[in-house]
């Protein structure tokens, strides 16, 4: 029946997501909200998808009983019975799973399934027939002998998936969380390496900072004594505009002194 292979998906997704939220109070986390509304609002639907699946494989068995149908459609409908209880029995194991926590326990409330009764259909049937074969043929029928029972062997398909499924996503959330302690130690040790470049960084920085500020103080200095010599020179040039005149008569009185020397010689 291809609605039991869907419910069987549905529940090993939810079981996923259960298995993470429950690794997540494990860590001492809060579970978010949204997350605990998809898992509540999946079981939900698993939930009315086994009524729905229930209800029409009652139904099914008693068209059979009342039409008289074949043993080989009776039998799929037992072994579909079975695969259905079974996932009744870990929908239940789940919605137990979702109600260990506070919030959970409130939201499991509304999901617990109702204990549905076993129907009598098939004895009813066969009494109802016996009966009406007495009142009209006047004597009683014979029925049939009944179908010869196959030995009804356990259901183990989907307790055996559901320990390997539940195994296997074990193992998939260790390999995870393996993969992200790895990832975070080596998230760690590219933190401390920037840590340590940056104090380094800042070291130098000091360094040029003492650097800029010796050269702050000397080019301070330079200035000071370039306006000194600058004022010395404005000196200078002050007085020989003052005195150039006077200074020109006495090279002159000189150059002429040379020369009447050295023609007199």
């Amino acid at each position: 029946m291809a609605a039991i292979a869907s419910i069987s998906n549905r529940l090993t997704t939810a079981q996923s997501q259960l298995l993470e939220r429950t690794r997540i109070i494990s860590l001492g986390m809060h579970p978010s909200a949204a997350a605990t509304t998809q898992i509540v609002r999946a079981l939900a639907g698993v939930k009315r998808e086994l009524s729905r699946v229930a209800d029409e494989a009652e139904l099914e068995r008693a068209g059979l009983v009342v039409g008289g149908g074949n043993r080989g459609r009776s039998s799929q409908l037992d072994e579909d019975e079975r695969a259905l209880d079974a996932l009744g029995e870990r929908y239940d194991r789940l919605v137990e799973m979702l109600g260990k926590d506070e919030d959970g326990r409130e939201r499991a409330k509304a999901l617990v399934r109702e204990k549905r009764e076993a129907p009598m259909v098939e004895e009813e049937g066969e009494e109802g027939e016996e009966e009406e074969m007495e009142d009209f043929a006047g004597s009683p029928r014979h029925s049939p002998p009944p179908p010869t029972q196959q030995p009804v062997r356990p259901f183990r398909d989907y307790d055996d998936e559901e320990e390997g499924g539940e195994r296997a996503i074990m193992d998939q959330q260790q390999v995870m969380m393996n993969d992200q302690d790895e990832r975070l130690t080596l998230l760690s040790h590219s933190i401390n390496r920037q840590n340590d470049l940056s104090i380094q960084i800042g070291d130098e920085l000091d360094r040029h900072h003492e650097l800029l500020e010796d050269t702050d103080a000397a080019m301070d200095r330079t200035a000071a004594r370039l306006q000194r010599a600058r004022r010395r020179l404005d000196t200078v040039a002050d007085g020989a505009r003052q005195h150039g005149s006077t200074i020109t008569i006495v090279l002159l009185i000189l150059v002429l002194l040379m020369l009447i020397i050295i023609f007199k010689t």
